[in-house]
């Protein structure tokens, strides 16, 4: 059986992925040509701001096809300026290719395009059916200027600050990550799903105008790391078109008049605002400010406590949650313009969590401690009201902000947070160590991941402390990379620890929230603690900075660093630097390590488990370190909602059970709660044989099972890291119940 998801439009760069808008409901039906039939278009450029579109087929099976496409440029407004049906013939044998080229499109007066096509059998209705928008080129060449600075400087001075994207370069597993990310999840963006709503309103969706700008967050981050030209042209393309669809007051959601403020309106400003200050900060284009200047200034006039002012509690969900979240990019706007009315706006976003039908979060979270005691306890929007709370505080300096923060921080940690770096059940904080992990629990949202990993970032700049960055890279190496497909780029709205991954790449907010999380990981892989500069992960990579030595001397420094990390804890860093000097370098010693070593100049230095390991010294270019540390397995009790089970964690990395790896042996032992079985703690040594052709990743571990009727041939578990599990559709187990005899 095929699935097919009958949205008008559909992105069919990639045929056995399904891009829309929303995740579901699907139709079932019998397969149909576009299941053997791929299709893929390029768009050229051509002289005097013209372009040709082609569009190519290819036969993955034997099966013939033969139909016609329909053709056709729209302007903005969608309406047809050129149509064009040509007819199309697909021989019977696989690995066929045909190619249909349409007349160059000469405009006259437009700078902003609608190219489209449909593609109809002859013999059926079946049909697939594709739009994107298309700037004239010299509106595809928005130049890059220098960075901006920020026009108002944080009172509160970042301990932690990590080096340029630009800077760095990640080569091994987390490198190979961001790249898919890049390759088969922006690079295939439903352009028209993401920004229909703005074209022409009302948007179909609630939620339908909040995509755009956080693909435009992502992609500014990933350009910034990467500088792929043909993510430059997308993103370019997708700014200019939501620019120029504000409307003249400065609205910029996807609602009627009789509609502004009410459902998600000022969230999907808030993601707009997100979305151009990231695309600003990048490249410096002065209209994406502007924009957001306009958005700032309706807001502005919009919401208050003065007469004829809305109650912005009453414009969103969640007890005022959604709308009030508003808060973190509208710091952002206050510190690069230095406009204080933006920042009143915030003062008066945390008197209104205080109004009587406001969600309390100083209030409550004084008096209780308990994120659960907050608004209704949804966690997504209860995030993002954290994450704009310790920005508001780095801005101000104002110490009464960063208390609250610090009391969830920990009450989270301490009673909410799953073993993979995620928390929330049914997008909600449930009770203390209530955590269920079932798919029918709907756990570990996907935004709620990536913004749990934004509020450990604030706190880390705020800090410089190592807890923070655990946090950060537990949430990385398992949540966050578990809910992206490695292959596919397809993203799971909910991340079960047991049962397969829902993958989907229909745009929902997670599908569009996880790939934004990804794009952050270069802020957290290397850069200075207290000017000091430091190692933070220890994936083979790429970094330079500038430093300023202890005699004032600024020096160009880089590093090379050689691993197979997570695979094992053996580095090599090659420290160049463009003189000879004396200056301090540090290294991260993780928590989960032991027996950490740095050997340099032939003086061995040891690391205690989350400091900062320092080697001041005189260095000379081409220095190597060799750093090594241990990666124990540790065994994890079930809790409250696993008793009497247990799982596994190597490293930052969760191990789980993948059934499409464990066939056989699963045809014997269950694993089911009443089975226990007993077995031998896994040695950590990873043995590749065990992964079947195309696994993307290299880590796979066994687990011994002692089985009295054939003590001699000890069946194994095999086990992988939870981000790799579940990758070709197998159901995956963390928590498992087993008897460990050797601990």
């Amino acid at each position: 059986m095929a699935q097919h998801h009958r949205n008008k439009w559909h992105n069919i760069t990639e045929i056995s992925t399904w891009v829309g808008m929303y995740e579901g409901p699907y139709n079932f039906g019998p397969v149909q040509w576009s299941d053997f039939i791929s299709v893929q278009n390029t768009i050229s450029e051509t002289a005097k701001n013209g372009f040709v579109t082609k569009v190519k087929f290819t036969n993955n099976r034997n099966a013939p096809f033969e139909g016609t496409i329909k053709y056709r440029v729209a302007d903005k407004n969608n309406k047809e300026l050129f149509t064009e049906t040509k007819q199309v013939l697909i021989q019977p044998v696989k690995g066929f290719e045909y190619e249909v080229a349409f007349t160059n499109y000469q405009p006259v007066n437009e700078k902003i395009f609608k190219v489209g096509y449909q593609i109809i059998e002859n013999n059926s209705t079946a049909s697939i059916s594709r739009e994107q928008l298309y700037l004239a080129d010299k509106q595809l060449q928005i130049e890059v200027a220098s960075e901006p600075k920020p026009a108002v400087e944080n009172k509160i001075k970042d301990v932690f600050t990590s080096i340029p994207f630009q800077n760095q370069q990640q080569r091994g597993y987390l490198g190979k990550r961001m790249t898919q990310n890049l390759e088969e999840r922006l690079l295939k963006l439903d352009e028209e799903g993401t920004l229909d709503g703005y074209l022409q309103r009302p948007g179909h969706h609630p939620w339908a105008g909040e995509h755009i700008g956080k693909y435009l967050e992502t992609a500014s981050n990933v350009w910034r790391n990467t500088h792929d030209p043909r993510l430059k042209k997308q993103m370019d393309r997708m700014m200019y078109e939501l620019v120029n669809s504000q409307m003249p007051d400065g609205y910029l959601g996807t609602y009627s008049p009789d509609e502004y403020w009410t459902s998600w309106d000022v969230w999907s400003h808030k993601y707009n605002l997100y979305g151009l200050l990231a695309y600003y900060k990048t490249t410096g284009y002065q209209p994406a400010l502007q924009a957001c200047k306009r958005m700032g200034d309706l807001l502005c006039a919009t919401f208050g406590n003065n007469p004829g002012q809305r109650d912005l509690i009453l414009a969103g969900t969640h007890v005022g949650m959604a709308a009030t979240s508003v808060l973190d990019p509208m710091v952002e706007l206050y510190k690069y313009t230095g406009e204080k009315k933006y920042l009143d706006f915030c003062y008066y976003i945390l008197d209104a969590w205080e109004h009587d039908n406001g969600p309390k979060i100083f209030s409550s979270l004084l008096a209780t401690g308990k994120v659960t005691k907050v608004g209704n306890g949804k966690a997504y929007e209860m995030l993002c009201n954290f994450v704009g709370l310790s920005n508001l505080y780095r801005v101000t300096g104002d110490e009464k902000l960063l208390k609250p923060v610090l009391i969830a921080w920990k009450d989270i940690v301490t009673n909410r947070l799953y073993i993979t770096g995620t928390t929330s059940s049914h997008e909600y904080f449930q009770e203390d160590a209530v955590l269920p992990a079932g798919k029918k629990d709907n756990m570990g949202e996907g935004c709620v991941t990536t913004t749990w990993i934004q509020f450990n970032q604030q706190l880390l700049a705020v800090t410089g402390d190592f807890k923070y960055e655990e946090q950060i890279e537990k949430s990385i190496y398992n949540h966050l990379l578990g809910a992206e497909n490695p292959e596919t780029g397809c993203v799971s709205y909910y991340t079960p620890l047991m049962g397969n991954k829902p993958y989907t790449c229909n745009i929902t907010c997670c599908q569009s929230s996880v790939p934004r999380g990804i794009a952050m990981v270069p802020y957290f892989t290397f850069g200075n603690v207290k000017n000091v500069p430091t190692l933070m992960m220890y994936e083979p990579a790429s970094y330079k900075e500038n430093i300023t030595t202890a005699d004032k001397k600024t020096i160009n420094l880089s590093l090379q660093v050689e691993s197979s990390f997570p695979e094992n804890g053996n580095a090599v860093v090659t420290v160049s630097t463009s003189q000879i000097a004396t200056f301090p370098l540090a290294f991260r010693v993780p928590a989960w390590s032991s027996s950490f070593t740095a050997t340099v100049g032939g003086k061995a230095y040891q690391g205690i488990a989350n400091q900062s390991l320092i080697i001041d010294r005189l260095w000379k270019s081409g220095e190597k370190i060799k750093v090594s540390f241990q990666m124990p397995v540790q065994v994890l009790a079930g809790g409250k909602s696993y008793p009497d089970q247990i799982a596994f964690q190597r490293g930052p990395q969760v191990l789980a059970l993948d059934s499409l790896l464990n066939i056989e042996v699963l045809k014997k032992f269950r694993l089911s709660s009443d089975q226990k079985l007993v077995v031998e703690k896994p040695s950590g040594k990873s043995d590749t044989a065990l992964l079947p052709s195309g696994w993307i990743g290299k880590q796979a571990y066994t687990v011994s099972i002692t089985d009295k009727k054939s003590a001699a041939s000890k069946p194994q578990l095999v086990l992988v890291p939870f981000a790799d599990a579940s990758q070709t559709g197998g159901a995956l187990k963390v928590w498992m119940p087993l008897i460990i005899i050797n601990k």
